[in-house]
Protein backbone atom coordinates (compact mmCIF):
# COMPACT_ATOMS: atom_id res chain seq x y z
CA UNK A 1 0.00 0.00 0.00
CA UNK A 2 1.06 3.24 -0.75
CA UNK A 3 1.38 6.16 1.99
CA UNK A 4 -2.27 7.50 3.11
CA UNK A 5 -2.55 11.41 3.04
CA UNK A 6 -2.03 13.13 6.49
CA UNK A 7 -3.24 16.12 7.57
CA UNK A 8 -3.42 17.67 11.24
CA UNK A 9 -5.39 20.74 12.54
CA UNK A 10 -5.31 22.36 15.98
CA UNK A 11 -8.53 23.50 17.31
CA UNK A 12 -9.32 25.58 19.94
CA UNK A 13 -11.85 24.02 21.64
CA UNK A 14 -12.24 20.51 23.98
CA UNK A 15 -12.18 17.03 22.44
CA UNK A 16 -15.62 16.23 22.95
CA UNK A 17 -16.72 19.45 21.23
CA UNK A 18 -14.55 18.70 18.04
CA UNK A 19 -15.88 14.96 17.53
CA UNK A 20 -19.46 16.37 18.05
CA UNK A 21 -18.80 19.30 15.37
CA UNK A 22 -16.84 16.74 13.01
CA UNK A 23 -19.94 13.92 13.41
CA UNK A 24 -23.57 15.51 14.41
CA UNK A 25 -23.19 18.57 13.11
CA UNK A 26 -21.03 17.89 9.93
CA UNK A 27 -23.89 19.45 7.76
CA UNK A 28 -23.12 22.96 9.02
CA UNK A 29 -19.52 23.08 8.02
CA UNK A 30 -18.79 20.37 5.12
CA UNK A 31 -18.34 22.62 2.30
CA UNK A 32 -20.82 23.01 -0.19
CA UNK A 33 -18.42 23.17 -3.03
CA UNK A 34 -18.26 19.55 -1.69
CA UNK A 35 -21.21 18.29 -2.07
CA UNK A 36 -22.87 16.54 -5.10
CA UNK A 37 -26.42 17.90 -4.29
CA UNK A 38 -27.27 21.75 -4.17
CA UNK A 39 -28.99 22.22 -0.94
CA UNK A 40 -28.21 18.51 0.72
CA UNK A 41 -27.57 17.71 3.81
CA UNK A 42 -24.77 15.37 5.01
CA UNK A 43 -24.85 12.55 7.58
CA UNK A 44 -23.00 10.47 9.91
CA UNK A 45 -25.30 7.45 11.19
CA UNK A 46 -23.59 7.29 15.00
CA UNK A 47 -22.55 3.90 14.70
CA UNK A 48 -20.14 1.06 13.08
CA UNK A 49 -21.88 0.09 10.06
CA UNK A 50 -24.00 3.66 10.09
CA UNK A 51 -24.10 5.08 7.07
CA UNK A 52 -22.32 8.22 5.86
CA UNK A 53 -24.18 9.78 2.98
CA UNK A 54 -25.76 12.95 0.81
CA UNK A 55 -29.29 13.35 1.35
CA UNK A 56 -31.61 16.29 -0.20
CA UNK A 57 -35.35 16.81 0.45
CA UNK A 58 -36.70 15.70 -2.79
CA UNK A 59 -35.14 11.97 -1.67
CA UNK A 60 -31.87 11.94 -3.85
CA UNK A 61 -29.22 10.46 -1.67
CA UNK A 62 -25.33 9.64 -2.10
CA UNK A 63 -23.52 7.10 -0.13
CA UNK A 64 -20.21 8.79 0.77
CA UNK A 65 -18.94 5.71 3.21
CA UNK A 66 -19.32 3.21 5.84
CA UNK A 67 -18.56 3.94 9.75
CA UNK A 68 -15.85 1.48 10.38
CA UNK A 69 -14.80 2.84 13.93
CA UNK A 70 -17.22 5.02 16.20
CA UNK A 71 -15.42 5.58 19.31
CA UNK A 72 -16.26 9.08 20.85
CA UNK A 73 -14.44 11.45 21.54
CA UNK A 74 -11.46 9.91 21.11
CA UNK A 75 -12.24 8.84 16.87
CA UNK A 76 -13.98 7.81 13.69
CA UNK A 77 -13.57 5.99 10.94
CA UNK A 78 -14.98 5.30 7.75
CA UNK A 79 -15.22 4.36 4.27
CA UNK A 80 -14.96 6.73 1.69
CA UNK A 81 -16.30 6.35 -2.26
CA UNK A 82 -15.63 9.38 -3.90
CA UNK A 83 -12.57 9.66 -6.04
CA UNK A 84 -12.43 5.66 -5.42
CA UNK A 85 -12.81 3.35 -8.43
CA UNK A 86 -14.77 0.33 -7.72
CA UNK A 87 -14.33 0.02 -4.13
CA UNK A 88 -13.51 2.39 -1.02
CA UNK A 89 -10.45 4.35 0.19
CA UNK A 90 -10.25 4.13 4.21
CA UNK A 91 -10.39 7.47 6.44
CA UNK A 92 -9.47 7.70 10.26
CA UNK A 93 -9.55 11.10 12.34
CA UNK A 94 -8.72 11.12 15.70
CA UNK A 95 -9.01 13.88 18.45
CA UNK A 96 -6.43 13.87 20.75
CA UNK A 97 -6.52 16.55 24.49
CA UNK A 98 -4.24 19.08 24.24
CA UNK A 99 -4.87 21.36 26.51
CA UNK A 100 -7.48 24.27 25.55
CA UNK A 101 -7.05 22.61 22.04
CA UNK A 102 -7.80 19.40 20.67
CA UNK A 103 -5.84 17.91 17.84
CA UNK A 104 -7.47 16.64 15.02
CA UNK A 105 -5.43 14.02 12.49
CA UNK A 106 -7.11 13.08 9.58
CA UNK A 107 -5.33 9.59 8.00
CA UNK A 108 -7.19 8.70 4.30
CA UNK A 109 -5.43 5.71 3.38
CA UNK A 110 -5.92 3.63 0.35
CA UNK A 111 -8.00 0.56 1.95
CA UNK A 112 -9.64 -1.61 0.29
CA UNK A 113 -9.44 0.47 -3.28
CA UNK A 114 -6.55 -1.33 -4.25
CA UNK A 115 -6.00 1.80 -6.64
CA UNK A 116 -2.42 0.48 -6.86
CA UNK A 117 -0.44 2.86 -9.55
CA UNK A 118 -3.37 5.20 -9.40
CA UNK A 119 -3.15 5.90 -5.57
CA UNK A 120 -0.35 8.72 -6.15
CA UNK A 121 -3.18 10.74 -8.63
CA UNK A 122 -5.56 10.33 -6.27
CA UNK A 123 -3.21 11.51 -3.24
CA UNK A 124 -3.55 15.28 -5.19
CA UNK A 125 -6.97 15.17 -5.65
CA UNK A 126 -7.53 14.17 -1.86
CA UNK A 127 -4.85 16.59 -0.38
CA UNK A 128 -6.74 19.27 -2.30
CA UNK A 129 -10.39 18.28 -1.43
CA UNK A 130 -8.85 17.85 2.70
CA UNK A 131 -7.66 21.49 2.27
CA UNK A 132 -10.55 22.90 1.95
CA UNK A 133 -12.57 20.40 4.29
CA UNK A 134 -10.37 20.48 7.88
CA UNK A 135 -10.32 24.55 7.49
CA UNK A 136 -13.89 24.51 7.37
CA UNK A 137 -14.12 22.28 9.99
CA UNK A 138 -11.83 24.05 12.31
CA UNK A 139 -13.78 27.28 11.72
CA UNK A 140 -16.97 25.69 12.51
CA UNK A 141 -15.45 23.78 15.86
CA UNK A 142 -13.88 27.21 17.28
CA UNK A 143 -17.01 29.31 16.57
CA UNK A 144 -19.83 27.09 18.17
CA UNK A 145 -17.43 26.50 21.19
CA UNK A 146 -17.96 29.98 22.30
Amino acid sequence: MSDPVRRQVRVRCSVDHAFETFTSRIDSWWPKSHRRFKGSRMNIEAKVGGRFYESTGSGQEAALGEVLRWDPPRAIAYTWHPGALDKPTKVEVTFADDGTHTVVEVVHAEGESALGDVWPERVRLFEKGWSTVLPAFLTASEETSK
